[in-house]
């Protein structure tokens, strides 16, 4: 782990759960109620999701140094919906909680609806 002292650092100066030493153990951390795991011996990548959540996004260099040496990237994202299509009713992973449409539906809508608002501004301007 090269960011072993930069997390160190990191936990000792931000981390509201580091207490220093406490109750006769070094480096106590009150969520493990024992010692913080960055600051273990063995060199086991181990993980404090209230670090990696809380901690951890005030310094955005070493988040992603953090992020990328642990391959962790993909558990911070969301899963996408599933919805049905109003036209086709095909099922189809949505972008967006307001998405009503699967690709080709949405093109097609978007199609009839500039056919739809050009005749309009045809029938005005004759």
């Amino acid at each position: 782990m090269q960011n072993k002292n930069r997390i160190k650092r990191l936990v000792k100066n931000s981390c509201a759960c580091y207490l220093g030493t406490k109750h006769g153990i070094p480096n106590y951390c009150c969520l493990q109620d024992g010692p913080c795991v960055f600051f273990a011996q063995e060199d086991a990548p181990l993980r404090c999701t209230y670090f990696e959540n809380g901690v951890l996004p005030i310094d955005e260099k070493l988040e992603r140094e953090y992020t990328s040496e642990r391959n962790i990237e993909s558990e911070f994202k969301t899963a996408q919906p599933r919805v049905n299509c109003q036209k086709c009713k095909a099922t189809f992973s949505a972008n967006s909680n307001r998405q009503k449409y699967c690709d080709k539906c949405r093109d097609k809508n978007a199609n009839e609806k500039t056919k739809l608002r050009m005749r309009q501004m045809r029938k005005k301007q004759a």
